[in-house]
């Protein structure tokens, strides 16, 4: 069975600001999450990280024990845990590289973490829409 799992956590350390440390999470968490066949994706925003995850139950729980260790996260909080039928995401990890304007707009404002699991899959969701071109 394949499950969704959206947390939200603040990022701590060099991961909070640097783009050198953003993109190897990203080098290290694609890798790994090809190896346990996890799909997902991640925003940074003001020092926090939202993400969705979609994979086997096992896999999802050994990734979130990893997470829960690292000292790149504090204040993990698993806003969904559920049961899918189909993968919303289909990258190992993907970074959703919304404008921090259009981030800001779509959140009122608010941190990550005062977002829902609805609102936090709605905005990731958007990293999936294809981009308007400028005419």
């Amino acid at each position: 069975m394949l499950y969704r799992l959206v947390f939200v956590s603040d990022s701590a350390g060099p991961a909070a600001h640097s783009t050198q440390s953003i993109a190897e999470i990203l080098g290290a968490s694609a890798s790994n999450n090809r190896r346990d066949e996890i799909t997902g994706v991640m925003l940074f925003h003001q020092g926090q990280v939202a993400q969705i995850v979609e994979g086997a139950r096992q896999d999802l729980d050994r990734l979130m024990s990893r997470l829960s260790r690292d000292a790149r996260h504090r204040r993990m909080t698993v806003l969904v845990d559920r049961p899918v039928v189909q993968r919303r995401h289909h990258h190992a990890m993907r970074l959703c590289a919304l404008a921090d304007c259009t981030v800001e707009t779509t959140t009122g404002g608010r941190p990550l973490s005062d977002l829902s699991g609805a609102e936090i899959e709605a905005l990731l969701s958007a990293c999936d829409m294809p981009q308007a071109s400028a005419a």
